[in-house]
């Protein structure tokens, strides 16, 4: 299966970047595009590094999104997926005119300083030579300004009061789409009554996809923040959808501690003690989201204060967050109750749909930062658990872009990048 993962990655390489899969993802997109370097680097770092370089090519400069990092880098042009570049409306907003790069216009979960992190302790471990612990090196240090320029965004323009929990304005922006856990603050937002034309349901079913109208209401959000002409300070104050993520706050927390950690090691001395006051903010700020109902962290409404009780693995990922609560009973019981790994929303919610994109299927990145954390909080057997049967997930499903946590069926996209580099990096490695 090696063979075979690094031969996805190849095939879905558009020379310096990684589709996630032909067709369906036509575009580079951002957090897929850490995982997928994760894979490169197990056995070809320079392309490793690469593919972070042309994501940070569409990183926007100057003006009040300075550090933003759009969710989708449309390095050329498709017509097999919408919405495209047009209906963003990106084009000439205050600092993008500098780059290139044609984008969407929200972000997506910061993993890069992380990914980045790890591909840099990878390249100059005691088995490397000199050549790619130079190039790592180099890298790293290349990449570092705009790492931090990107968390600032965050802190800046979706926690101005520094409360400690950044604002999603864009289920889209979560990377979890369309989680039970968004239904409640969705229902808020109007339905688009524009013509528009999904192209995702000729490439995959429409039992694995979100519905019409869930669409109908991301197109609603994605034209709202055009209209405010991407000003951080109009979304807070006016967009209809904002939510404290636990997926994203956990990932931006967990990336942070990293940061800090490159800033330490390069020399950035004043960059490391900014990014961890925030860290700091955010470690004390979480316990907000606790759920007692459901023993994990959940999600938010930004606008009630209303807890979303709604328990997804996104609130597993509070270990690989460095928060203080104990993951390992929850993930226990979450385990005793699929057979092929923890599935992204838990099967006794009322909103689990086992084929519906984000709505139950397992995600096997996820489930690797799961693992990760669940080893850092000190249960090595629960993590190694995790990754027996994401294993025996990818024997039996291949590496589809997710899968049935109750048949271990694969669904969604065939031949996946970041799940044949998740492979690469979690199992191979």
């Amino acid at each position: 299966m090696q063979e075979q993962a690094r031969a996805i990655l190849r095939h879905n390489d558009r020379g310096g970047y990684t589709v996630p899969t032909a067709g369906l993802y036509p575009f580079q997109w951002n957090w897929d595009a850490s995982v997928t370097a994760l894979g490169w680097m197990t056995f070809d770092p320079a392309r490793a590094w690469e593919e972070l370089r042309w994501l940070f090519k569409g990183q926007w400069r100057g003006g009040p999104n300075d550090g933003f990092l759009a969710q989708i880098h449309f390095h050329v042009p498709s017509d097999t997926y919408f919405p495209g570049p047009d209906e963003w409306g990106t084009d000439g907003a205050s600092g993008t005119e500098q780059i290139g790069t044609r984008t969407s216009s929200i972000s997506q979960p910061p993993l890069h300083a992380s990914i980045v992190r790890w591909m840099w302790e990878r390249g100059t471990g005691p088995d490397q030579d000199a050549a790619v612990g130079g190039l790592c090196e180099s890298a790293v240090r290349e990449l570092l300004p705009r790492l931090v320029a990107h968390h600032l965004w965050w802190y800046r323009t979706r926690d101005p009061q520094r409360t400690g929990l950044v604002v999603n304005i864009h289920p889209w922006e979560s990377g979890m789409d369309n989680s039970p856990a968004w239904d409640a603050p969705l229902s808020r937002v109007p339905r688009t009554t524009r013509p528009y034309e999904r192209r995702d349901l000729g490439h995959v079913d429409a039992s694995m996809r979100p519905s019409r109208e869930f669409y109908d209401r991301m197109v609603y959000l994605m034209d709202f923040n055009r209209a405010q002409r991407f000003e951080p300070e109009a979304l807070l104050r006016l967009c209809p959808y904002q939510v404290h993520d636990i997926g994203i706050i956990s990932i931006l927390q967990r990336a942070s501690r990293d940061l800090v950690h490159l800033c330490q090691t390069f020399g950035l001395v004043a960059e490391a003690a900014q990014i961890a006051a925030r860290v700091e903010l955010t470690q004390r700020a979480v316990q907000a989201l606790w759920s007692d109902r459901w023993q994990q962290y959940v999600s938010r409404d930004a606008g009630t204060g209303e807890l979303l009780e709604v328990p997804c693995s996104a609130g597993l990922l509070a270990a690989y967050a460095g928060f203080e609560n104990d993951a390992g009973p929850t993930v226990r019981a979450w385990l005793a109750e699929t057979p092929f790994g923890l599935p992204s929303t838990r099967s006794t919610c009322s909103g689990f749909e086992p084929l519906r994109y984000w709505r139950g299927p397992v995600w096997q990145h996820i489930n690797m930062l799961i693992a990760r954390g669940l080893a850092d909080q000190g249960h090595g057997a629960l993590a190694q658990e995790v990754r027996t049967r994401s294993e025996q997930l990818f024997a039996r499903g291949g590496f589809s872009e997710y899968y049935d946590p109750l048949s271990g069926k694969g669904l969604g996209g065939k031949s996946f990048s970041w799940t044949a580099a998740t492979y690469l990096h979690w199992i191979a490695s």
